[in-house]
């Protein structure tokens, strides 16, 4: 039985040690501007915190398949390693270069660009250490393609949209990464996983009951990563205490194979990752509003009467379990010609969404809060209400409903400690009992959306010829309401 050498062990490491550092060196200067906005999010609450517990995570279940690497024949083919690494980083590229564009509006919620930088560094693998000795670490490529963004916050929601919640996804995923990596034996993993799982939630509840202020991304790093910590550091000492140092297993591809591979398609691809900007997200600008009235309720302006007031539940799942979401139906006192030319009063939808994180708002735009499955949306209007306060205005076709209805909304700041989102939406059937669109997500038609701009592009669901019927109506609204929460009239 042949043995290894001081030397030939510290010339393997040293080697493997080298790739890793391009490789993960690659991965943050070409993706540098997405690690900025990820602690941009993390310091305003919106829950992404978690994605920095992922690498972690993919790290430990690596260092438990490489320590069961065993009887592996030194041979490669070296152009199907060209081939496949080089067609991985293609992907990597296309999805940050051609369709990362396509989705602005909905950038925080699916990041798509994270999705890109771990299949940037699966290719990244393949070309500096082989295809055979990468697809030996199929179980840490799936934990990684599998905490895509959108994938958890679809979860997430189902789950509640809870603090918990949150955290008991990051407590699932440690439970997985610690599986895979102790996973010897059937055993073994189910034993470690349940260790991970009961440990993680035992922290999770003292760290929610505790602390039941502090950020989601505490909820989600501590508990999660301290349970994944301890119970992988015990199966370690378990297992290993005592033994001589582990030698790597050996490499088929050598070094000068990796450092051409660095060079002429690693490094090239990363600095056109580097050069590319984000998406512009269209994000509406949030203004200082008045103080706050102790209520989600907007007085209504002079001329205004209202004829109802609806409280929505769902908006905890989303946002966080003190939102509120309130729709005031307010009617115009007098008919105006120049509004409606049957002089019929008009009625419009006041919405109020209070939160309190103003982050939550770049993820889930105003667009998300409704079913638009069967609807084309017109490029947005910038519109100054006073005060300081910059609103949107779009039109909305759509289909289901064979209506078209427009929407302005603004976002204020109501003291130090609330958020609001204020929506005036009109129908373009003026009758009385018109129905209006309801507030309601619908993660199905969402979906049905995102595919028909991933297959048609944004061409697919925007209206190219818009008609802003309603757009003087709701800018004078739009003022006066304003007007009146500062007057508190």
């Amino acid at each position: 039985m042949s043995t290894v050498t001081t030397a030939e062990r510290a010339a393997l490491f040293a080697h493997t040690s080298a790739r890793w550092t391009v490789i993960v060196a690659a991965t943050v200067l070409g993706y540098w501007s997405t690690w900025e906005q990820l602690l941009t999010e993390i310091s305003r609450g919106t829950g992404g915190g978690y994605v920095l517990l992922v690498p972690p995570f993919a790290v430990l279940a690596a260092e438990g398949v490489t320590r069961r690497r065993r009887g592996e024949l030194p041979i490669h083919d070296r152009q199907t390693d060209r081939i496949v690494g080089g067609a991985v980083l293609l992907i990597a590229l296309a999805v940050k270069w051609l369709l990362l564009p396509r989705y602005g509006p909905n950038y925080q919620m699916m990041h798509l660009d994270v999705l890109s930088a771990w299949t940037f560094v699966i290719g990244a693998c393949v070309l500096l250490f082989g295809l055979r000795v990468a697809s030996r670490y199929w179980p840490v490529w799936l934990l990684l393609l599998g905490t895509s963004p959108l994938f958890y916050r679809a979860v997430l929601v189902q789950l509640g949209g809870t603090k918990f919640a949150a955290g008991f996804l990051m407590v699932l995923l440690g439970a997985i990464a610690i599986a895979v990596a102790v996973g010897r034996t059937r055993r073994r993993a189910l034993i470690g996983f349940s260790a991970t799982m009961l440990l993680g939630l035992a922290l999770l509840f003292a760290v929610t009951t505790r602390y039941p202020d502090a950020r989601v991304a505490v909820a989600q790093i501590v508990p999660s990563g301290t349970a994944a910590l301890v119970v992988g550091g015990a199966f370690y000492l378990y297992r290993y205490r005592g033994l001589a140092p582990r030698t790597l297993p050996p490499n088929p591809v050598s070094p000068r194979e990796a450092t051409r591979s660095a060079l002429f398609l690693v490094a090239p691809a990363a600095l056109v990752l580097a050069v590319l900007p984000l998406p512009d997200q269209q994000l509406t600008p949030v203004s200082v509003g008045p103080p706050p009235s102790g209520t989600v309720t907007q007085v209504v302006p002079t001329g205004w009467y209202q004829i109802d007031s609806i409280d929505y539940d769902w908006p905890r799942r989303y946002f966080g379990s003190t939102a509120q979401l309130r729709r005031q139906m307010i009617r115009a006192v007098e008919p105006r010609a120049d509004w409606d030319r049957l002089s019929r009063p008009r009625t419009v939808a006041v919405q109020t969404l209070q939160v309190r994180r103003v982050g939550v708002f770049e993820v889930y735009p105003v667009q998300t809060s409704y079913d638009l499955g069967r609807a084309r949306v017109s490029p947005k209007i910038r519109v100054d209400l006073g005060h300081g306060v910059q609103a949107d205005f779009f039109t909305v076709v759509d289909d289901e409903l064979l209506l078209t209805w427009s929407l302005m909304n603004f976002i204020w700041t109501r003291g130090d400690a609330l958020v609001q989102r204020v929506s005036l939406l009109t129908v373009d059937n003026h009758e009385l009992d018109a129905p209006f669109p309801q507030p309601t997500p619908n993660m199905a038609s969402n979906g049905r959306n995102l595919l028909s701009v991933f297959l048609r592009g944004r061409a697919s669901v925007e209206d190219s010829d818009p008609e802003y019927k309603d757009l003087d109506m709701l800018t004078e609204l739009g003022r006066d309401l304003v007007e009146a929460q500062w007057r508190g009239i």
